[in-house]
């Protein structure tokens, strides 16, 4: 004896993006709404696999996903398997059945007795609109108001018309019982009317029916409070406006006619409340509370000799900051601002010795300094370059071409942390920035190419906040304008001599040539002094003509521990040079 196969079910499935779908069965359609899809596919995937293992059968699915088209076979055991390949989306594959092909009938019996009920209930001829007729059978969340007030309008339809008068109402505006009524042997009475059975959610949190008849809650909160509240003021109103405009005024006011039905105290709750709430628009909020808040006081002068003031009277005389602390004040706001995002500063001149690498090493460390770390100095020299020479080594040797082998599993999502970078680059300590270095093998032969720049670039760039680039010389090189491309901000060198000057004009008309005259126009030209003896004239002649070509132009100062070509100390530098780092690296920031 062989078991018998289970029957084969076909449906289809729409799943949109907004939360809205739909299962179909032949003519027959369940449409349903939720959150949103991934809602949607939950509360979908929980009814077909509970039919199928209730009815012992196995479902081929066509899904209809916002990724695609997918055939999928739930089996009587609930397992879910995929039968063939993802589609793409046919042109109209997404669009909800608005109405059924003539000829079409109702949806045949589940065997789920409450699932039956509630699908003859939404399948009958449902006359006031409130849900869908045919056989389309709708599974919408109704808001709590929303379900009241439709409610208590089918009860105003089918409230008597005749206006009843009674000079003993209670104050809940329920009519005493009229000598008609009488009491049947258990001492209820007979013509009671039947309260109204709301249906609350129509989806509970499991994504299944829920059909339970609605029980009244108890206010949770203030704002249902005040809902409720608001309803019997509003039924007060309608009781008002229920009376007879001939009848005389009576010293003891007569209560309300019966005929102020439900339906019209739910439409004057309608109409006030909303009138009410708005009217509120004009009380204060959180973002008005701290709009308003003081900004915090300015603190006292930190340096020279209001500082010296300050401190050699115990804090008695605290003056405010002088000029120059006001201007270090603002640089340092600047270079701290809040990007959004991950922003990369290349640093360029085409001459060797127009002091790139220096300018990349103080940039960086200046944004380490201040901003607090993840800023990356990278040589993107396409052999070898120097940043790693003027740089702390650290423990390892290893460059940007040992973090170009490796690249794949950093690229590969949650497959690396900022930790396991650590291995390729090189911290500096207090500078509080990395440095990826360029590779010193002299026998190697790799080469870093566009390619590869632009594979590192887009790694690096989830870890560092900022990242700035030091180039080579080579302009034509692919790595070198794959760097131009990437640059949020581009920076030009240059030492106080004709030739490096004259270097620096050429990149400034070649980027314009090759259509980057927004780039350079918003570029910062830094002018260092290569030596203690500045040629004034010179120096003049320089900051006006880039100048009229980049945005900002800073000088910064001779430093005698430039010069040795060794591992850069930061902190050995003058204050006067660390300032004008400063200076430039806020110009820099200002834009980025």
């Amino acid at each position: 004896m062989t078991n018998a196969e289970p029957d084969i079910l076909a449906l289809e499935v729409l799943i949109r993006r907004d939360g809205v779908g739909e299962i179909r069965e032949g003519d027959s359609v369940e449409r349903i709404i939720a959150a949103d899809a991934d809602e949607l596919r939950s509360a979908i995937m929980t009814r077909v696999v509970d039919r199928a293992t209730r009815d012992e059968i196995v479902i081929d699915l066509r899904t209809i996903d916002i990724d695609g088209v997918f055939p999928l076979r739930v089996s009587p055991d609930g397992g879910l398997v995929e039968t063939g390949d993802v589609a793409e989306l046919a042109p109209g594959e997404d669009e909800l059945t608005d109405r059924l092909a003539p000829g079409a009938t109702a949806t045949e019996p589940s065997g789920d007795p409450a699932t039956q009920d509630h699908h003859d209930e939404t399948s009958a001829g449902n006359s006031d609109g409130f849900l869908p007729q045919g056989n389309v059978h709708e599974t919408v969340r109704i808001p709590r108001v929303e379900m009241m007030h439709h409610a208590l309008d089918q009860e105003a339809e089918v409230a008597q018309p005749a206006p009843v008068l009674e000079a003993g109402l209670p104050e809940t505006g329920r009519a005493p019982e009229s000598p008609d009524q009488h009491e049947d042997e258990a001492g209820s009475p007979t013509n009671a009317e039947t309260p109204p059975v709301w249906f609350e959610d129509r989806i509970d949190e499991d994504g299944l029916e829920d059909t339970q008849p609605w029980q009244p809650r108890f206010p949770r909160d203030a704002r249902q409070m005040r809902e409720l509240e608001e309803l019997e003021r509003a039924e007060s109103a309608a009781r008002e406006l229920a009376r007879p405009s001939t009848a005389p005024e009576p010293a003891n006011p007569a209560p309300v006619a019966a005929s102020a039905t439900a339906g019209a105290v739910a439409r004057a709750a309608s109409a006030t409340a909303p009138e009410r709430r708005k009217s509120d628009t004009s009380a204060p909020t959180l973002a008005d509370l701290l709009a308003d808040k003081q900004a915090a006081p300015e603190a006292p002068a930190q340096q020279g000799w209001r500082s010296a003031l300050r401190l050699g009277t115990g804090g008695l005389i605290k003056l405010g900051p002088g000029e120059a602390e006001r201007v270090k004040r603002d640089e340092i706001r600047r270079v701290q601002r809040q990007f959004d995002g991950s922003r990369t500063v290349v640093v360029m001149n085409p001459k060797g010795g127009a002091h790139k690498t220096t300018a990349t090493l103080m940039i960086a460390a200046t944004f380490g300094e201040i901003r607090g770390g993840y800023t990356l100095a990278w040589d993107n020299n396409e052999t070898r370059g120097t940043l790693g020479w003027r740089s702390h080594a650290g423990s390892h040797r290893n460059t940007a071409v040992d973090f170009l082998r490796q690249l794949p599993r950093f690229e590969v999502s949650g497959g690396a942390t900022i930790a396991d970078v650590d291995r390729f680059v090189r911290p500096q300590g207090d500078a509080q920035f990395d440095v990826l270095a360029s590779d010193d093998d002299a026998a190697s032969a790799a080469i870093i190419d566009a390619e590869a720049f632009s594979r590192m670039h887009r790694t690096l760039s989830r870890f560092y906040r900022v990242l700035v680039v030091d180039t080579g010389n080579n302009m034509r090189a692919s790595n070198w304008e794959a760097a131009l491309d990437v640059a949020d901000q581009l920076v030009i060198v240059s030492t106080a001599r004709e030739d490096t000057a004259a270097s620096a004009a050429w990149l400034a008309d070649g980027l314009r040539e090759r259509g980057f005259g927004e780039k350079l126009e918003n570029a910062v030209t830094i002018l260092s002094s290569p030596s203690a003896k500045e040629d004034q004239a010179l120096k003049e002649r320089l900051h006006h003509h880039f100048e009229r070509l980049t945005r900002a132009v800073v000088e910064v100062p001779y430093d005698h521990a430039f010069v040795g070509g060794g591992e850069l100390s930061v902190s050995s530098l003058k204050p006067a040079t660390r300032d004008a780092w400063r200076t430039a690296t806020a110009a820099i920031a200002e834009r980025l």
